[in-house]
């Protein structure tokens, strides 16, 4: 079976070029090895041209100028693994597929969009060391929430909430506020284990029912 498609003619004493039909078996750090068969090369390096990544098995179009001349893999032809391939870009970026996946490999990523980007996907995950998020407008609609945080520090010039139901539980709670701080509920009930002590300056309880104080000793003044 005769491999070779077409010699082109180079100017001056340049050997011709010819194209040839290869079969990678293996590959020697950036040399992609071939076998012997007919006329081709034993050996070629990827063109820049060539983006997909060739894999042993797969067929590929090789330009080859001579003995002594370097080959240069231009296309891959046809693929032994269809369901997977790396699409290598300069610059050590690349772009794997493998099953309907997509992987990009890169020191950097940047997308801008002069619009909208929108990102739509049944998971999302994101794991990073350090992150940054800055918005003018931030709208969320979360149906269920779990976190875990280390320390959390925020400062707010203003926060409005509305919540069915509140549970907290913490091990030691401190606030600090240094105006007012007001509470209007249905009903308050607070169980203290230990001790309880309360100081103020002025100190006023009113109501217009029943006021009782139940101890085993009450001291006053």
């Amino acid at each position: 079976m005769n491999r070779t498609l077409v010699t082109i003619a180079r100017p001056g004493d340049d050997p011709a070029v010819q194209l040839t039909y290869a079969t990678v078996t293996g590959r020697a750090d950036r040399w992609f090895l071939f076998d012997a068969a007919g006329r081709a090369p034993l050996r070629a390096l990827r063109a820049e041209s060539c983006l997909v990544e060739p894999e042993c098995g797969d067929t590929v179009l090789v330009a080859a100028s001579g003995a002594n001349a370097i080959s240069y893999v231009l296309a891959v032809l046809a693929r032994a693994q269809p369901s997977s391939a790396a699409l290598v870009l300069p610059g050590d970026v690349a772009l794997h597929t493998d099953r309907g996946a997509l992987r990009v490999e890169a020191d950097s990523v940047d997308m801008k969009a002069a619009r909208s980007l929108t990102m739509q996907a049944p998971e999302i995950a994101m794991t990073g060391v350090r992150g940054e998020i800055t918005f003018h407008r931030m709208e969320a609609a979360i149906q269920q929430l779990q976190g875990r945080f280390g320390a959390v520090s925020t400062v707010a010039q203003q926060i409005t909430s509305t919540v069915g139901r509140l549970i907290q539980r913490a091990r030691d709670s401190v606030r600090r506020i240094d105006n007012a701080d007001e509470t209007h509920a249905g009903r308050v009930r607070m169980h203290v284990e230990e001790r309880m002590h309360v100081s103020a300056r002025h100190a006023t309880i009113l109501a217009e029912g029943q006021v009782k104080i139940d101890a085993d000793k009450i001291d006053l003044g």
